[in-house]
């Protein structure tokens, strides 16, 4: 099926500092990856941006429409024999799901890895999910590193174990696992070389009726089972004289290490390196070593549930202390001082080693910057939602008489200061399908849904055609600022600068708008306010759906590629004081760039101004 070589690489003995995701990102290249594709989704999305940076190694990397497509297309590639990579974070893996589960019931032939990463305590927002639900429902292998160098390892590994199981297997990371970095020994690089072939069995591919999926689904259990026999060196088990264990997973196990040596403890302890399925006899043997097990896992308890499964096993009496018998929260990440909170009751007699000062944690407090949660200065979402407000009132609405449905990605910060336009949140697309619920519902008054170009492109195409289709007059803007801005300005299949580059297919929102049957639209720049209310209050008046493109390129993009453009500047003679002033500019649009300066007076910090001008039209006084 292949011939794999070793073609080296200029650096083996020398460690790189990488984090986490760039470990990921160079395990797949040591790995031979073919095709490695996902949708840009936070704290995931380095992991592709590292592999956009590599010179030409034979494997092809892409941004996909959306996850579920990403998923399909990395399932191609893999039923062909070739080796593919599929990333996302774990929200994505919600688009994705359906496939998922179908594919991993099927199995795969080169070997396939899904890169997921979970985001405890919300540090990019959506909600605190735990996929390792998504493991189980899906009856999937996955592996759960705690360490940048194990997430290289793991990950070469995990392709290696893909064929030997004949299914995909699944790689977890957390957030600030994600974005730790640490000295990371490389290994070389595989080239490996396989014509694409493809084994014609329906059996196997499709849900070929109730006997085929019922093998399909035995198949699977008996290819989760050998994933475990296979991959039992992963859980570490470590047995000491102490009647104290500890069950750690994932970046917990980095927080229980620095514990652990602080105070010179020695537990007993179960390293888990696989999340799915769980090392059983492990477990049993520690609970059968101590009298106390705590369980250091974050989000869901599911390590802990099946602790407590096995305890009734054991012939003596095991405390296990976690999240279901307290003291440790089921919401948030852990770190050292979790950690310590639990552990250090359990060992008072231990001689203590040295402890970080009391007042630390104050003092990195101290340090924190406040800061108004808005768009970047210059975001031309900022106009947008600007004239949209303005709309409103001159067609002598209050802001709480319309509901404006919002959606993943930068438009959603229209919910805060100083717009407060935005009510609702998801999951991508939802924001058209929330407005035709609302109108459904007898919502007499205008009803506006805001959504991105991208997030449009990925989700919310299919809500659109449903609104037109049944007629529902409710008003969409297509906030297009020609880039997935939200995650780090990634292209998507509208980004005219990068489709012309890189010889693709520009697909353009409009003409699908008009595809699905919508005939009144407009596409206005923002920034023109003038022209952008009126636009806006004919749309909301509009007796049939309409759709309003508000169409600027990001700032920070636009920027970037346009060198120059200079910054708008207060004339102090003309400025009457921002306490005298009712048309307050920094209220009125919050942009960064904007600052209280002397005599109380507006001053634009000229680093941070990117030159949109809004504050130019929002001024009465002709200051700016």
């Amino acid at each position: 099926m292949s011939d794999q070589k070793n073609i080296g690489t200029p650096i083996l003995d020398t460690p790189l500092l990488l984090s986490a995701n760039q470990a990921l990102a160079r395990g797949a290249i040591e790995s031979g990856v073919a095709y490695v594709t996902g949708y840009p989704g936070t704290p995931s999305t380095d992991a592709i941006e590292a592999l956009l940076t590599v010179p030409d190694l034979g494997f092809k990397v892409e941004w996909s429409i959306n996850e579920k497509v990403a998923f399909e297309v990395a399932t191609g590639v893999s039923w062909a024999g070739l080796r593919s990579m599929v990333t996302m974070k774990m929200s994505g893996l919600n688009v994705a799901s359906d496939a998922l589960v179908s594919v991993q019931y099927s199995g795969t032939n080169g070997g396939m890895v899904i890169y997921v990463a979970d985001d405890p305590n919300t540090y990019y927002g959506m909600v605190e999910q735990d996929s390792r639900h998504y493991a189980r429902l899906a009856v999937a292998p996955m592996l759960t590193p705690s360490s940048p160098q194990e997430a290289l390892d793991f990950l070469r590994r995990a392709f290696d174990l893909s064929e030997e199981i004949k299914r995909p297997v699944m790689i977890l990371m957390t957030t600030v696992l994600a974005n730790t970095s640490e000295m990371v020994k490389l290994g070389k690089i595989k080239s490996i070389t396989r014509e694409p072939t493809f084994d014609f069995d329906i059996a196997r591919y499709a849900k070929a009726g109730p006997a085929a999926c019922l093998q399909q689904h035995l198949d699977t259990v008996a290819s989760l089972e050998k994933f475990g026999e296979l991959t039992d060196d992963l859980n570490p088990l470590t047995l000491t004289e102490s009647r104290i264990g500890i069950v750690a997973a994932g970046i917990t196990w980095n927080y229980l290490q620095e514990v652990t040596k602080a105070h010179l403890l020695n537990p007993c302890t179960l390293k888990l390196g696989v999340a799915h399925p769980l090392p059983q006899a492990k477990i049993r043997t520690l609970l059968t070593h101590v009298d106390t097990v705590v369980v250091l896992e974050e989000l869901d308890p599911l390590v802990e549930e099946a602790v407590l499964a096995l305890r009734g096993e054991i012939d003596h009496p095991v405390k296990v202390i976690g999240k279901l018998n307290g003291p440790l929260s089921i919401a948030g990440d852990y770190n050292v001082e979790t950690v310590s909170s639990v552990l250090l009751p359990l060992f008072p007699d231990k001689v203590l080693g040295p402890v970080p000062a009391d007042d630390l944690s104050q003092q990195a407090q101290a340090l924190k910057v406040k800061r108004l949660v808005t768009f970047c200065a210059g975001c031309p979402h900022r106009a947008t939602y600007y004239a949209l407000n303005q709309a409103l009132e001159k067609l002598g609405y209050r802001k709480s008489d319309i509901i404006i449905t919002g959606d993943i990605g930068c438009t959603i910060l229209g919910m805060n200061d100083p717009f407060q336009s935005c009510w609702t949140e998801i999951c991508m697309g939802s924001s058209i399908s929330l407005a035709q619920g609302f109108k459904y519902a007898g919502i007499e008054k205008p009803v506006i849904a805001t959504i991105g170009d991208g997030t449009f492109l990925h989700a919310g195409i299919p809500a659109l055609i449903n609104a037109a289709h049944n007629r529902c007059n409710i008003t969409v803007i297509i906030l297009d600022n020609h880039w997935a801005s939200m995650t780090g300005m990634q292209p998507h299949a509208g980004t005219e600068i990068f489709s012309s580059a890189q010889s693709k297919q520009l697909i353009k929102a409009e003409e699908i708008v008009r595809a699905a049957g919508v005939h009144r639209i407009w596409r206005v720049n923002p920034y023109q306010t003038k022209k952008m209310i009126p636009t806006l209050m004919e749309a909301i008046s509009s007796p049939e759906i309409s759709v309003v493109f508000s169409d600027a390129e990001c700032a920070i993009q636009k920027k970037r590629r346009v060198k120059g453009g200079g910054y708008l500047k207060v004339k102090p003679e003309k400025c009457v004081g921002l306490d005298a002033c009712e048309h307050n500019c920094i209220k009125l649009l919050g942009c960064s760039a904007l600052e209280r300066g002397d005599e109380a007076k507006a001053f634009i910090n000229p680093h941070a101004c990117n030159a949109c001008g809004l504050c130019h039209h929002v001024c009465p006084q002709g200051a700016i």
